[in-house]
């Protein structure tokens, strides 16, 4: 039973990657998109053993601002950044990190809370393209083979949305020939769905400012859905029409911030956020969708997407700004808490079978057991002095790594773990 209900999961995973980026887009192993393959952390097939000497770094680039991850694909690395005026998309060879080619644009955003002007939406790749979000709101498609532009949208100019606290920073979710991107603009364009070729408009749906979270796919009744996180709620769409199915309550007024993505099993979703908005398990195949669990003491992810390994999940609760992350954790199925660790701080997590790594904001590197017993840790390690604050990607036995030196100074490194 138990290895039937984990192959089927599998199936599940693998159905709804084809569903978010298309079959044959990219390899096995590959990190297309935000938080890998299917947008929940998971690094398919890779083992990192728990390493005795320091891990080597293999390459290291500078780069300029933004808390922008990278992704890879094809033996490619696409780092997304700004330097001065520009906002710049490098494709860098993974081998070496030398650059292949570069494309740049218009950078106008000027900051918000944080004084980092760059861009923090992760780029998504797709057959022959790469898609990338900038700070102010601007969408552009770009061939991955040699740089040249495709298509470029104004979003939050067209739609007259509001920079927020941060810019823009949800990771557009590619469905079909549809490319999903939370645009929080007036005049019920909370979200814009663009057609993939051309960049043109095909709808637009909610009245609800964008969130920092990144949209994501789900199966209900044999039938892709998407569901984002919103500023106050989170819906459930039909991708190809915009028609909103289902909407529930998730966020708080005030100096507030919706920012990790969900995480999807079957029909049930997963939702967390800080700031007194706790987290809550849906599900999403009931009308309206009902709660299996939910709680403000359990799970409160300032910006980090927990991971689940088998019937747990692995998270970070807490703020970052007031020092008070921790990890935890907890039980998928009710949310009981099995152990607490308070001193980690606020850290990335990547699940590698039955471990995770965790990247803290520090500079601290960890490799956990995932071991709902106790807290073990495995290995640990300091980086390179910096603030890590980007989403890491874990490929092939290599961890990228963005660190951020000053407000306009960066660098990705890429450091060997096999």
């Amino acid at each position: 039973m138990i290895l039937r209900s984990r192959l089927f999961g599998m199936v599940f995973a693998v159905v709804l990657a084809i569903a978010a980026i298309g079959a044959g887009d990219v390899e096995a192993g590959d990190w297309p998109q935000i938080l890998g393959p299917n947008r929940d952390g998971q690094a398919a097939d890779e083992s990192i053993a728990a390493w005795q000497d320091e891990p080597a770094v293999r390459w290291r680039v500078k780069c300029g601002a933004g808390y922008s991850g990278v992704v890879v694909a094809h033996g490619r690395v696409f780092l997304w950044h700004r330097e001065g005026d520009s906002e710049c998309l490098d494709c860098l060879s993974a081998a070496d990190g030398s650059r292949q080619w570069r494309a740049e644009f218009p950078a106008i955003y000027r900051g918000g809370v944080n004084a980092d002007r760059g861009p923090r939406s992760v780029p998504l790749v797709s057959g022959d393209q790469v898609f990338v979000y900038g700070a102010a709101g601007d969408l552009h498609a770009v061939n991955v083979s040699d740089g040249s532009t495709q298509w470029s949208r104004e979003l939050r100019s067209d739609y007259d949305a509001e920079d927020g606290y941060f810019g823009a920073g949800g990771s557009p979710l590619l469905s079909g020939q549809v490319l999903i991107v939370p645009v929080g603009g007036e005049n019920h364009a909370g979200l814009v769905a663009v057609d993939r070729q051309t960049g043109k408009t095909r709808w637009t749906a909610v009245d609800q400012e964008a969130a920092y979270a990144s949209p994501v796919t789900i199966e209900i009744e044999g039938q892709a859905r998407v569901v984002a996180v919103l500023r106050l709620k989170t819906v459930m769409l039909d991708p190809v029409t915009g028609e909103v199915l289902s909407e529930v309550d998730f966020g708080k007024r005030g100096p507030t911030v919706n920012a990790a993505t969900p995480l999807v099993d079957h029909e049930k979703i997963f939702l967390t956020a800080a700031y007194g908005v706790g987290c809550r398990m849906l599900d999403m195949s009931a009308t309206p969708p009902q709660d299996l669990w939910r709680s403000r003491d359990v799970i409160s992810s300032h910006y980090v997407t927990p991971v689940r390994i088998d019937d747990y999940l692995y998270a970070i609760t807490g703020r970052e700004d007031y020092g008070t992350g921790e990890l935890m954790c907890v039980r998928w199925s009710d949310g009981k808490v099995a152990w607490n660790q308070p001193d980690l701080g606020t850290a990335h997590l990547i699940a590698a079978g039955e471990r995770v790594l965790a990247q803290c904001v520090s500079g601290r590197l960890v490799l956990f057991a995932a071991d709902p017993k106790k807290f073990r840790s495995l290995a640990e390690v300091e980086l390179p002095a910096g603030i890590y604050r980007s989403l890491p990607a874990l490929v092939d036995g290599t961890l990228y790594c963005r660190r951020t030196i000053s407000a306009t100074e960066g660098e990705l490194l890429a450091i060997e773990l096999k």
